[in-house]
């Protein structure tokens, strides 16, 4: 498997021979406001009336389809019940210093006192210590003869000038540091800021919390951490399992809490904090630590982690994460395009036994508008002819001695973020999430949260490849 897509990548990214033209055009962030045109026309009464249906699976091949792929299909086919599907016009929320404290005040019980961690004295020595320490490490290694791949012997070996320059930089910022944190009494959280780093508070009831709040034009983030007394994380249990088959040993403490509880309490905090909308769209055995010099961790808690979404028009979620396919490549050599949709606003959230102990909100969104109540979508028969076309032509442009072997084993409708054309807004627009992998058997990954799974993602009402940065 990984040497298959190893060959993929490289096919892709160094052969430059003549790319047969496709049997049917697939475009790429089409652009030609096929979009807007069918907006209009559900605005106007002539379109968009109506369920719209589709067929629960997809079943076809083995089939040879050029000299590049050969496509199986056995695929599942999860779409929304009622058959409407409408679109949203939405854009980034700018948050606010007021926002994020209401926020916090609804989490935490109020604080006594405040520390903003900053490294002190002890610890830029310590950073110090290690760089030195690396540093007469790497010079061993050259010495014997050992010197980094790719690199010759006096390249590897740092100058005694930058050496010393170094040095002068670790000896200035230790004594410009503090000898120790100080800590301020507060009774509010009213002095929290935007953008200036993490603040520690000790609680009323003695516990800590850490609270973190970014703000910038295009990524939001606002971390909200109980019983962590530093940067915390949250650390699932498929990535623990997977990081000590790699031969990595990170604690983790056994979770015993049923999923089934764990989403009782999730439920009950989004009601709590008027968060409606959201669908849970992962759910995984959790750890709640906290990040330490050198990213060590400790986890303070055991229970589980939930990624929810907000499901604009009531969309069918996944189940499992996925991520738009990097095998996939359109264009040619000077304009080539990746599968990437727009990052989609995402709370991350974790529980345990005494309830909602952590929570980030990722890239919160504001409704402008609700620009159809269901929107004219392609034919089934287009959107299969469309996929075929787009695994064909993003496979690279090389002749290869044998096709790639392609199976598709779920098709999701769901809401997916695309850019308006000529605007700072998004559309919530209905796309088709293709799983996929590049085998010749029945895939065995549905449902399963340990693997970031590779997806096409199609706009279902102009049918091109949905891009982030293009729009569509």
């Amino acid at each position: 498997m990984k040497k298959i897509c190893m060959f993929i990548l490289s096919t892709l990214l160094l052969c430059t021979a003549c790319q047969p033209t496709p049997e049917v055009e697939f475009v790429v962030n089409k652009g030609d406001d096929v979009v807007e045109e069918k907006l209009a026309a559900v605005q106007d009464g002539t379109a968009g009336e109506g369920r719209q249906t589709f067929p629960d699976r997809w079943d076809e091949g083995p089939e040879t389809v050029n000299d590049r792929l050969t496509l199986t299909v056995r695929a599942e086919v999860v779409v929304k019940e009622d058959g409407l599907y409408p679109v949203y016009r939405t854009r980034q929320h700018a948050v606010t210093q007021e926002e994020v404290v209401a926020l916090v005040e609804q989490l935490l019980p109020p604080p006594t006192s405040v520390t903003i961690p900053v490294d002190t004295k002890v610890d830029w020595q310590q950073s110090y210590q290690e760089w030195l320490d690396d540093l007469a490490e790497q010079q061993a290694w050259v010495t014997a003869g050992k010197p980094q791949d790719g690199m010759d012997r006096d390249e590897a070996m740092m100058s005694a000038e930058e050496i010393d320059r170094i040095s002068k930089e670790y000896q200035r910022l230790i004594a410009e540091a503090p000898d120790e944190l100080t800590t301020t009494p507060v009774s509010d959280y009213s002095g929290l800021k935007l953008n200036e780093g993490a603040r520690v508070y000790e609680l009323a009831d003695g516990s800590k919390a850490t609270v973190e709040a970014m703000a910038y034009s295009s990524f939001v983030s606002i971390d909200v951490f109980k019983g962590c007394s530093g940067s915390g994380y949250i650390y699932y249990q498929y990535t623990y399992e997977r990081e000590k088959e790699l031969g990595e040993v990170k604690p983790f403490l056994t979770v015993k809490m049923s999923r089934e509880a764990a989403e009782e309490a999730l439920h009950r905090e989004l009601d709590r904090l008027g968060l409606s909308g959201f669908t849970v769209s992962r759910a995984a055995p959790a750890n709640l630590c906290v990040i330490g010099r050198n990213d060590s961790q400790r986890p303070q808690s055991a229970g589980w982690g939930f990624q929810v979404r907000r499901s604009y028009g009531g969309y069918p979620l996944s189940a499992v994460s996925f991520m738009d396919s990097r095998a996939l490549l359109y264009g040619d050599q000077d304009t080539l395009v990746y599968n990437r949709p727009i990052p989609d606003e995402m709370l991350e959230i974790f529980i345990d036994e005494n309830g909602l102990q952590a929570l980030r909100c990722l890239n919160p969104k504001e409704v402008v508008s609700q620009e159809s109540e269901n929107v004219e979508l392609l034919p089934f028969e287009q959107v299969q002819m469309r996929i075929k076309n787009a695994l064909v032509t993003g496979m690279g442009t090389a002749k290869l001695d044998q096709p790639i072997p392609c199976t598709i084993y779920r098709l999701l409708l769901t809401t997916c973020t695309v850019r308006v054309k000529d605007s700072d807004d998004y559309y919530e627009m209905p796309c088709w999430v293709v799983f996929f992998t590049w085998n010749d058997g029945q895939a065995d990954l549905v449902d399963n949260p340990q693997v970031m799974q590779e997806a096409l993602i199609l706009n279902a009402v102009d049918g091109s490849i949905v891009h982030g940065e293009y729009g569509y």
